[in-house]
């Protein structure tokens, strides 16, 4: 099944632009220094206002992966929640994996990308080996991650999603790794 994109009104557009400048606006963070967990949550804003646009377009699983990368942003950011901010971002991922498969189902894949997906494929491996030993507790948990983040960017770019949905999966990877 894949979702249905709804015409944006005036308010689903003026939605869509705040969370766009809520989003940019933490940038200014980086000077202001917020604590915690002002700061975080400043970062999240963005992102939830962007997720509850999706979901107004009927972007289903691409609002609910906002939604989580939110969480995972402040979870992340908060003193013990590290592996639970990874398990946000995960879920996120998983989300937006699901909406690029949509895509494949809908318009056939993208069968140019085979030798990129196999390079991000081929990247993860490496990285998951040389990685790995310097993980220590978080080894399970973020190996795990780094497959489904692996796997979401493999999709993007097996779709013939939109391109600049497919070069955002692939710099929410670099910037991971």
């Amino acid at each position: 099944m894949t979702e249905a994109v709804a015409r944006p009104s005036n308010a689903t557009t003026l939605l869509f632009f705040a969370g766009a400048v809520i989003a940019l606006s933490h940038l200014a963070n980086e000077w202001v220094k917020l604590e915690q967990p002002w700061g975080p949550t400043w970062k999240a804003a963005g992102i939830v206002v962007l997720g509850l646009y999706a979901l107004s377009q009927r972007a289903w699983l691409a609002g609910w992966g906002l939604l989580f990368s939110s969480a995972g942003d402040v979870l992340l950011e908060l003193d013990g929640l590290f592996v639970f901010g990874m398990a946000a971002f995960g879920i996120a991922h998983i989300c937006y994996a699901f909406a690029f498969v949509n895509l494949i189902r809908r318009d056939g894949p993208n069968i140019g990308a085979w030798p990129m997906a196999m390079g991000v494929l081929g990247i993860s491996i490496v990285l998951g080996v040389w990685l790995a030993p310097g993980m220590g507790a978080l080894t399970a948990p973020a190996l795990v991650y780094q497959l489904v983040i692996s796997l979401m960017v493999m999709l993007a770019l097996l779709s013939k999603a939109p391109l600049l949905a497919r070069v955002g999966a692939v710099l929410f990877m670099l910037s991971d790794t």
